[in-house]
């Protein structure tokens, strides 16, 4: 006899509806004969199927009961619940954040949200973009004359975008602080959280963290930091310097996220007298109470140009209109190679059956033009502006 309730490979397998009434029926005439009525208009068919939906309700309850303690299986709150014994919490709304280049003439204080950076009534040094949305900067910074590559939030929540050289208004007016402008667009995009699978397979990313080398380990655990959105671990083995990097030097290239856990996740993992390349620095408190200097870089945006035919098949199209939607879907990483052949698919998707793209060429200087390129350095990404594309109407 089959099995009619069991755990399984998939997990509590239980019987089916029809399955539980087909079970009662086959009893109830071993009892009462073959020849009960028990069609669904009868009192005793009625009767039946009452028992059979407890039945089934009851087994449902059993069924999501053992899902609730099973990782790979649990949704909803009871997922939330039992992922904190993970130490992880689910994305809800989150912030939107940008880089923004600061000029200074001058020793200059800028406050930043610090300790509030996840409240919504934080305040600090803010600035605004074209389209007026507020970006107040993460953590307070003492500078002196030169440019300063500083971390801003949105002052709202949700999905906050600016395109790139748009953030360039000082809301915040200080003696000494001559210009701002972003270099490259927003690079978190704030939105409304993590669904139940996002979660799942965040999670399962962790879980996986001790069991690889130290560089994927890092990268992993850096890439699970809240904000943090790209992330690449150098390592020179070499006893000469390769890719700019000196010899046995590791290079850690972190987008986003807090300096303070940054720093935390390097100490954590790089092995003692290992040194490190990198531009930020971050002071870590040990627990003898002894203070490391961890070192970092941020990412580097370099402008990616495009150009590109339009054969309309319709109505003349909107440019301005195909240029922001382009900008906007090209999201590169570190490192990551510009093919014109992913370009020409978004080109595809923006102008859908009325248009149609070719010659499609990308560049890194407005001059030599190619199919493909890859950025020079290993801590550089493409970034895209709609002013650097150009459109051709044939």
């Amino acid at each position: 006899m089959a099995q009619e309730n069991y755990i399984g490979i998939n997990g509590l397998v239980t019987q089916e509806l029809d399955e539980i009434l087909t079970s009662l029926v086959t009893q109830f005439r071993s009892i009462y004969g073959q020849d009960i009525n028990l069609e669904q208009n009868s009192p005793d068919g009625q009767w039946l199927n009452i028992l059979a939906q407890e039945k089934k309700d009851i087994l449902d309850l059993f069924t999501s009961y053992y899902n609730n303690l099973d990782p790979d299986r649990v949704v909803g709150i009871p997922q939330q619940i039992l992922y904190k014994l993970n130490g992880l919490t689910i994305n809800a709304y989150t912030y939107s954040y940008v880089y923004v280049t600061v000029n200074v003439s001058e020793d200059v204080t800028l406050q930043g949200l610090d300790d509030n950076i996840e409240s919504a009534d934080g305040t600090g040094y803010t600035v605004r973009d074209t389209n007026g949305n507020r970006w107040i900067l993460t953590e307070t910074q003492e500078l002196s004359a030169g440019s300063y590559t500083l971390n801003f939030r949105s002052a709202e929540l949700g999905a906050i975008t600016t395109l790139a050289n748009t953030v360039n208004i000082m809301e915040t007016v200080l003696k000494g602080v001559t210009s701002v402008n972003n270099p490259a667009a927003n690079y978190i995009t704030g939105n409304q959280g993590e669904t139940s699978a996002q979660f799942r397979q965040r999670r399962n990313r962790a879980m996986a963290v001790p069991s690889q080398g130290f560089e994927e380990s890092l990268q992993s655990q850096m890439l699970n930091l809240p904000n943090v959105t790209q992330c690449k671990v150098y390592n020179n083995r070499e006893d000469t310097t390769e890719d700019d990097i000196p010899p046995h030097t590791t290079w850690v290239i972190v987008e986003g996220g807090s300096s303070d856990d940054i720093g935390r996740v390097i100490y954590n993992n790089l092995p003692p007298g290992i040194p490190m390349k990198g531009n930020q620095s971050v002071e870590i408190t040990k627990q003898n109470g002894d203070i490391e200097t961890v070192y970092y870089d941020l990412p580097l945006a370099v402008p990616l140009y495009i150009r590109a035919t339009i054969q309309s098949f319709d109505v003349a199209p909107d440019e301005d209109y195909i240029k922001s939607q382009l900008a906007s879907a090209l999201d590169y990483e570190i490192g990551q190679m510009a093919e014109t052949a992913n370009i020409t698919t978004q080109l595809k998707e923006i102008l859908s059956t009325g248009a149609t793209a070719y010659n499609v060429e990308v560049s890194a200087d407005n001059m030599t033009w190619a199919e493909y390129l890859t950025p020079t350095g290993l801590n550089e990404f493409w970034s895209v502006a709609a002013d650097n594309i150009t459109l051709t109407v044939a």
